[in-house]
């Protein structure tokens, strides 16, 4: 695998007025520009860099860390479009291209975009490209009903949010499921609902069933330890009130005061909780 676009470990071979020559098993002679050297290098020291081509198409190192590597999915902004493609800001005083064929939607200069980084076989460029069905839905996704995955949320839909699950599979959070602002290109833990027969995966932000109570339990312990022992939040208070202030739904709001009342810690009433006094 190329060490082209990620970030690395490299041995320095020569120390040169210019700069610093790096050696790379996969690439050779790897240049590192005086003004990115540290003040005190010898040869043979090692240093952490990023790896891509200069605009001759050398290898270059920069101890600048890009906002995303090979293989790495990232919201990032276009700065440009021109006859060749869209360039995106992704740190580096080199702007990533994504090619005409690889944007889907086409893309517009200043707007921002989900992406996937890769390494072009034929030009051995790092690229960019936003048609993720390349990259995302090959696989048949096999979990089980609350396991714990990492999500990407990728797009808003009519049905609710699409999101990428552990960088391979498609999922979706029902609207109805959505308890907290979401935004394209949001990383978050979250929690398998059910596999479809379509290869979609059903995404819950909150572990399905009694698991997911306890945390909200403690919210709810820390917000009324912060705020004086009472909160204005009770039975009757709307979902809208409960979801601001805790990011879940009415129901798992009652049932965790309701556990809460059970263990001897609050009082509710109908539109406010209370820490209860201890004797």
């Amino acid at each position: 695998m190329s060490s082209l676009g990620q970030w690395q470990t490299l041995f320095v071979d020569e120390v040169a007025g210019e700069g610093l020559y790096l050696h790379s098993p996969e690439l050779g002679e790897v240049f590192l520009p005086a003004e990115q050297a540290p003040d005190e290098i010898e040869r043979g020291d090692s240093l952490s860099v990023f790896v891509y081509l200069d605009s001759m198409g050398h290898p270059t190192a920069t101890r600048t860390k890009p906002r995303a590597q090979v293989g790495d999915f990232a919201l990032l902004q276009v700065k440009q479009v021109n006859n060749i493609g869209a360039f995106l800001d992704w740190g580096l005083e080199k702007d990533l291209l994504v090619p005409f064929n690889e944007q889907k939607p086409r893309m517009q200069p200043e707007r921002s975009y989900l992406v996937k980084l890769y390494l072009d076989n034929a030009s051995k460029r790092i690229c960019a490209s936003s048609n993720l069905n390349k990259f995302v839905g090959r696989a048949k996704p096999d979990y089980k009903s609350g396991d714990q995955v990492e999500i990407i949320v990728a797009a808003k839909t009519d049905l609710g949010f699409k999101v990428i699950v552990d960088e391979l599979h498609w999922g979706l959070i029902f609207h109805n499921r959505v308890h907290r602002n979401l935004f394209v290109g949001q990383r978050m833990n979250a929690y398998v609902q059910q596999c479809r027969e379509d290869g979609k995966v059903d995404i819950l932000l909150e572990a399905p069933g009694m698991a997911k109570i306890d945390p909200i339990k403690q919210q709810i312990l820390d917000a009324l330890n912060t705020k004086g022992g009472i909160l204005p939040l009770g039975d009757k208070s709307t979902p809208e009130a409960i979801k601001r202030q805790f990011g879940t739904s009415k129901a798992n709001f009652k049932k965790a005061i309701g556990g809460l009342f059970k263990d001897g810690l609050i009082d509710i009433e109908a539109t406010q909780i209370k820490l209860k006094t201890r004797p």
